[in-house]
Formats: structure tokens, sequence, C-alpha cells
């Protein structure tokens, strides 16, 4: 045996002991491609990428141009593609997005036939100088979102391959779905260029058709784009811009070197400022933007608009600013708090929860000025404009919070959204509950779970997305359930403990593709804790939300039953019949020992009166067992 396959072997071995040690029966519900990356040595057991991890990159050129007159996006393209993997890759599949507005392609939702487009036009496709027939029916093949493309040389390991091509695309307008056309001159254009698939250690290509639903699953790609536009336009993006001094006027680069150095929110440009032709020199129509590493690119553009931002200390220890930026129309309802917002956001997030330090240079929020809505991007938000001021700033920070999952750690969204959006949905919990106690940000949260857990339509969460149907199935299902979760993970392992083994999963996954059993392993692995009792329940079955008080003994002991089978918090509330009150309060642990059943001792030396279980900030489907008056005679 070699030596290479000799070691493969012990780490292996190790694997196996590990996991009887740790796991208990969680390692039962690994799928067989799991244990197959751990035997491989891509992952492993203790959360951590195995020795022999990989992915893939790309590095993308992109000149595009944004024909406003006709709601047009025309494009010239040069991907460089490296295989990282230890496979011969013989095809590419390429991602089509704007193909969801084609006629007769399927779609998870009607999108009417007003917003029907012709999808992408390919008007040439060049791979390592050879022109592709696009109508040749044996090597290419196009599905509804996807482009898929055999190769007369296949990629081998280590090598790179070059794509060229030119493109166009209709910019949605009556049906805008994450991008589009959102009137008064106002655009976000996002799932937008032809975009090589993922290639990954577990499913080979990512062959998952963007039908409206899905999401992101991408690789970390450098980008080099620009982007031509009429003369009055201002261009944000993902990354950063390379000719700013190109293209603003003297006064508003002075502002937005202002905005860069202050505590404080800068104005950097209004719309009389638009109106009156000082925020651009006119000299130059390209915008010309650079992002390195990051899983995809957005951007938008618009004519008259305030432009608001200011710099933010995210990181205590290198000293390391971030800019934090609004952009919005004069009619807005509530964003011209927007900046404010977006600051107190990023700071809450870098320093309370997850409290890791914001990983990019600058977040942009973008409204589109419709009554609601919004879409992450990286460093770009595309949101909507509510008329409640929380509501927009619940949006606001749940856009943001997805610059942690799925981007700087690149989750599969299309096959597990609860690992992105159920944390965009958890963690704005203590920073609505800081600024707006009154809208009840979790009670919120709670009730709409208690609406439809125990459903015939609720699936468990590791039920993979795309498998899904119905927009309220899959809402539960990614942001609703999830968010409990984590949030009952946290107290049942306490903040210390559940931050330190986030942070290690952040660490540890950050620029790559976390599974979630990778998500298991390292709270497992840090938590030194058999977790499998809250695990198993909370995302491999449907158990419900059921507590009930089963019954009171004469000595006042009084027994609390898990009915539905979910381990979560247990609040009760005592009253005695001299008038005083004793509350209790425990944590999820208290189901960590398999039993259906656990005993609360109240005051043996006093008559109850009544027993309430329960709290609004705990789901509960089935409230007819929380109360009871005990009978002593």
């Amino acid at each position: 045996m070699s030596s290479v396959k000799y070691l493969s072997f012990l780490f292996f071995i190790s694997q196996i002991v590990l996991t009887a040690e740790v796991f208990g029966q969680l390692k039962q519900l690994f799928p067989r491609e799991i244990r197959q990356a751990y035997q491989t040595g891509t992952r492993s057991v203790t959360g951590n990428p195995g020795p022999a991890y990989w992915q893939n990159s790309s590095k993308y050129e992109i000149k595009a141009e944004l024909l406003t007159e006709v709601k047009k996006i025309q494009g010239h393209e040069k991907i460089t593609y490296f295989n990282s993997s230890p496979d011969s890759l013989n095809k590419i599949v390429l991602r089509l997005y704007p193909d969801l507005f084609k006629k007769g392609n399927a779609k998870d939702w009607s999108l009417g036939p007003e917003a029907m487009t012709a999808g992408t036009t390919i008007e040439i496709l060049i791979i390592d100088g050879d022109e592709v027939d696009l109508n040749d029916r044996r090597n290419v093949y196009r599905s509804s979102t996807n482009l898929h493309v055999s190769l007369s040389k296949p990629v081998a390991p280590g090598d790179s391959i070059v794509l060229e091509t030119k493109w166009e695309f209709d910019i949605p307008v009556k049906r805008p779905v994450r991008t589009g056309y959102y009137g008064s001159e106002l655009y976000f254009i996002a799932y937008w260029y032809p975009q090589i698939a993922v290639y990954d250690d577990i499913d080979g290509w990512d062959k998952q058709e963007y039908y409206g639903t899905v999401e992101y699953y991408n690789d970390f790609n450098d980008y080099d784009i620009q982007i031509k536009v009429p003369g009055d336009f201002k261009v944000w993006a993902t990354g950063e811009l390379q000719n700013e001094n190109d293209l603003y006027t003297k006064q508003v680069l002075r502002k937005l070197n202002n905005a860069r150095n202050s505590d404080e929110v800068v104005n950097i440009f209004s719309v009389d400022d638009c109106r009156a032709d000082k925020v651009l020199k006119n000299e130059n129509d390209t915008w010309h933007f650079k992002a390195k590493h990051v899983p995809d690119f957005s951007f938008a553009a618009a004519q008259l608009v305030n432009w608001e931002g200011s710099s933010l200390l995210v990181d205590q220890v290198s000293k390391r600013k971030v800019f934090v930026d609004a952009v919005f129309a004069d009619s807005t309802r509530t964003y011209d708090t927007a900046a404010f917002w977006t600051r107190q956001s990023v700071e809450y997030m870098s320093f309370e929860l997850p409290g890791y330090p914001f990983p990019y240079n600058h977040m942009t929020t973008f409204c589109n000025s419709r009554k609601g809505g919004g879409m992450e991007t990286p460093m770009m938000a595309n949101n909507g404009d509510p008329s409640d001021p929380a509501n927009a700033t619940a949006t606001i920070f749940h856009e943001i919070a997805h610059t942690y999952f799925p981007f700087f750690m690149g989750t599969n969204e299309r096959k597990y959204a609860w690992m992105d959006e159920g944390w965009a949905a958890y963690f704005p919990s203590g920073f609505m509950e800081k600024y707006y106690p009154a809208w009840k940000y979790t009670e919120r949260r709670v009730s709409t779970f208690e609406k439809f857990n125990g459903n015939e339509r609720e699936a468990s969460l590791m039920t993979l997305s795309y498998l899904l149907g119905g927009t309220d199935t899959y809402r539960h299902h990614a942001y609703n359930k999830p968010s409990m979760a984590y949030a009952f993970l946290c107290d049942a392992l306490g903040d210390s403990l559940f931050k330190a083994s986030l942070h290690a999963f952040i660490e540890s996954w950050k620029g790559k593709h976390p599974l979630p059993y990778d998500f298991f392993n390292t709270f497992i692995s840090v938590s030194r804790q058999q977790l499998d009792w809250f695990f198993i329940p909370w995302f491999f079955e449907k158990a419900q939300a059921d507590q009930g008080i089963r019954k009171v003994t004469l000595d006042n002991k009084i027994v609390i039953e898990n009915t539905g089978g979910l381990p979560m918090p247990v609040e009760l509330m005592v009253e005695y019949d001299d008038g005083s009150v004793e509350q209790f309060y425990k944590n999820p642990t208290v189901w960590s020992f398999g039993e259906p059943a656990f005993v609360l001792q109240a005051d043996p030396n006093k008559k109850i009166s009544r027993i309430v279980l329960g709290s609004d900030q705990i789901p509960d489907i089935n409230k007819s067992n929380n109360k009871l008056k005990p009978a002593y005679e």
C-alpha cells in the first residue's frame, strides 16, 4: 500500500471511530453521498473540510450595455474556468437565468403572458478558440434555464478552459422577479449573465433549473465588469468601482470621501443634485467594477435618486472599516432612514449576532420603490419600500444578513434553503426586539410557525428545497421552521457555546461550500455534545410543537409532556391560593434524555390555584392542554 493510500485509509478509519463516539443515531441518517465524501476525504465528521476538499472557480470578464430605451441588456463575456476537481470534465453547464421568462418554459408560478420574453439570445459561443454550433443536437442541449455543451477535449484536473459568448436579453418589466425595471428609471440587474454552474464533490454538475423559487448556489469567482449606461445614469454594483474619478464631479467625490470616513450618515448627492447635473462629469458612460472571490455580481442603475452613506468599524482587532450606503428615490415611504438602518444592521451583525466581522468592504441597500419585499446579492440588496418603518428595517437587516449565508459561506440554497433563509430570519430577532419591541418580531414568527406546523404540506427540513411545491410550504421550510430551530439550539447550548460553534463553522467554511451535515458535525464537535436528540426531530422528522400538562400530584409535582416531539423550552407559571406566583423556565435540554415527559416540583407547602404552560415566544399548535386547575379533593 502506497503512503498516500495508507494515510487516506487512516483518515477514513479515524472518521469511523469519531463518528461512533460522538454522533449517536444521527450518523445513520447521513445519505450515501455524504458517507462517500468522508471516505474520499473531501469532508470530515469533525465538520471541517477534509484534506482532499476542492472546489472550482471562474474568472469573468464582461462588457455589458444597458439599453434603457428598449429595456434590454447586451453583453460580451469571457470566462476562464478552472478545474480544481480530481475529475476530467467532458462537458460544461451554463446557467441562462433570463430563460425563466421565456415563453413555454416551466415556472414555479404563473408570470402572465405579458411578462414573457425570448429569454437569453446567444449570438455566439466559443470554447477554447472553437465556435460551438448551437444547433448541434448531439453536443448541445438547452433545457429550461441551462445550456449543456459537450466538450471535444475534456478539461483535465488542474487545467482550465476559456469560453467567450455574446448575448442579450429583454429586461423584465411587467413582472420583475429579483431583477428588472421597476419604473421611474430604476433598474436592479441580477440573475443576468451566462454563468457556469457549480461542479462539486457531492453531485458533480448542479443541473437544477431556475424555475423562480430556488436561488443561490454559485462558485467563488473573480469579476471584471464594465457596464455602459446612458450618460445621466448612476451605477452601483458588487465589488469596487475602478474609475470613480472619471465619472463623478469633484463635489460628489469630496462628499463620498467624507462618507467613507464618517461615523454619521452623509448625503453624497440628492435628487436635486441629479436634476441640476451636479453629479456626473458626463465625459464617460462606462462604469468599471472589480470583485474577487465572490459568488455573484449584480448592479443597480438609476437617474434621479438620493445617495447616502457612512463608514463603520466592523473589527476591533484589525480596525477594518466597511462603507455602508443606501440609494432611494424622493418618493420613498421609509427609506430616508435606510442608510442609518443599513449601518445599524451591519454593526449588530459584526458585534452581536452572528458576532463575526462583516466580510465585505461595502454594503449598498437599493430601494426599488415597490411596496415591499427584498432580494439579496453580494454587497447589494434590492428592496421594496413598505409603509411600516419596522417592516422596512426588518427587511433591510434580513437581506444584509444573507452576506454571511449564502455569500461568505457558499451554502447550496437550491437544495437547503434553510441554511441561509433560516439564519437571515433568526439573526434579526434581538435587533428588532432592541429597536422595535412593539412590533414583536419573534412572536410574529412563532404565530406563523404555529399556523403551518403539523399540516400535511409540511416537509422535513432535510427534504431538498427544489422538491417542494407551494409558496406556503417553501416559506415555512426555508424561513420559519429553521429560524425556530436555530433560536432553540442557541437556548440549549447557551449563547457562548452557540456562538463558538457558529464561529467555528464560519471559519472552517468561509469561501467554501458547506452542507447541512458539515453544520451538524461542527456544532457537535465544538460543543462535544451528542445533539441527535435535537437535530433529528427538528431537521429530519416532521415533529410537532405540542407540549402539555399531563397532571399534578398531591405534593405539587407537575408532569409536563412533549406530545409533539419537538424539543423546545418549557415555560410554566404557577399561581397559588395565597396570591403568589412562581415562574419556571427550562431550556430544551430537558428533552435531551429522550423521555416524553419530565417533572417540575412546585412549592409542596402551598395550594395551587392555576397552572399555565407556554408563552408567545414558544410555539404550541395545541393549547388545549396548556392550562390546568388542580382538583385536590
